[in-house]
């Protein structure tokens, strides 16, 4: 039943869309006529306004045509990261991927992709299903911003599958860090650096004695921080004097990540305050952990799609983020998929067609067997 020259098609056409985050409105805009061919009631929710995007998730609800009144989630981000201005996909010896020039966006295309080609399966062959909840999500790559302000619990959904796991199909990501993220700042003084370099507080020197005790990098088997961008200074000859360091920290023990954060903080402060420079951060909680039970039904399902398909099934641990953590703490057990994408955020990041594909059947199945 799948068509696979078309789902290649479609995703070599859907990654040549620039959509980085908070852009997605040509992405947005397709996505809306082909849920709207398909005859799905669809809509677009208030999340770019609220995250400053130029868009806000694309919603396509198809009802259900059976006796089975459950609602499924099914669901993939639009947004990719940077450099994706202009992609030139390129396929060889099965391998789509790009010229070197910038990603390919199958994170999370590709999931896109295995829906669509799941819904184009249902309306030609007229399979039966229960009601299906399709949300096409902005701003995931920053934060989950999509996903956080999309409205779920309206919905009554059983349970979500996610596609955006970078894995071999027959995988699934079922449990998953915390995340903290925000920015740190050390306010110093400014002086002149050639004249009166002592009546300053240089910000970086102060930031540098405090980053000297942090604990960064992997932290512990489960835990992970890091100083991601830094910016501040003013002039060649001027005492630095505001330093901001963008900083994240992930576990999967939320315990061991309020930790962490608290010794952060606390090591910033008394640098600073040694120095007479002052500390703020704005550092907030974006996802909380999600474990699910091995006993959930979408867990099952899972299990016996795989094993039908003869595909090795594996329920994943990661410190990696998506959708699910969101949905799952709002009470709606999800699973990320994998879908096959390899070395994603780089220029050299490629996904086999076979995977591809192997995705979009794997959905086929799933929705088939919700039937029987």
């Amino acid at each position: 039943m799948l068509n696979q020259k078309r789902i290649v098609d479609n995703f070599i056409e859907m990654v040549k869309i620039s959509s980085p985050s908070k852009k997605e409105r040509k992405m947005a805009d397709y996505l809306t006529k082909v849920l709207n061919g398909l005859g799905l009631e669809v809509s677009e929710d208030d999340a770019g306004e609220v995250q400053g995007g130029n868009c806000g998730n694309i919603i396509g609800i198809l009802k259900s045509n059976s006796k089975n009144k459950e609602t499924i989630l099914l669901s993939a981000h639009m947004d990719t990261v940077v450099p994706c201005e202009v992609i030139n996909p390129i396929i060889k010896n099965d391998i789509i991927k790009t010229d070197g020039t910038s990603v390919l966006g199958g994170d999370d295309k590709a999931g896109i992709a295995a829906i669509l080609e799941l819904l184009k399966v249902i309306k030609e062959d007229k399979i039966s299903h229960p009601t299906l909840l399709v949300v096409f999500s902005i701003a995931e790559e920053i934060g989950l911003l999509g996903a956080n302000v999309f409205d779920i619990e309206k919905y009554n959904v059983s349970y979500g599958l996610v596609l955006d796991n970078p894995d071999n199909p027959g995988k699934a990501v079922v449990k998953a860090s915390a995340l903290a993220q925000g920015k740190l700042k050390i306010t110093g003084k400014a002086a002149h650096a050639g004249i009166e370099p002592e009546k300053g507080i240089n910000a970086l020197v102060v930031a540098a004695k405090a980053i000297g005790f942090l604990r960064l990098g992997k932290v512990d088997f489960e835990t992970t921080a890091n100083l991601g961008t830094i910016n501040g200074g003013e002039a060649y000859n001027i005492v630095l004097p505001e330093l901001v360091i963008s900083y994240e920290a992930r576990s999967q023990s939320k315990e061991k990540l309020d930790i962490l954060l608290e010794e952060t903080f606390d090591i910033f402060e008394k640098y600073c305050k040694e120095s007479g420079a002052t500390f703020e951060h704005d550092v907030k909680l974006v996802a909380n952990t999600f474990a699910l039970n091995e006993s959930e039904e979408v867990i099952q399902k899972m299990k016996k799609i795989s094993k039908k398909m003869s595909l090795p099934y594996e329920g994943l641990k990661s410190s990696g983020l998506s959708d699910a953590n969101i949905y799952s703490a709002k009470g709606i057990p999800t699973i990320n998929l994998a879908v096959g994408m390899s070395k994603i955020h780089t220029v050299e990041e490629f996904i086999a067609i076979k995977d591809l594909s192997l995705s979009a059947e794997f959905l086929i199945e799933f929705v088939k067997d919700l039937e029987d």
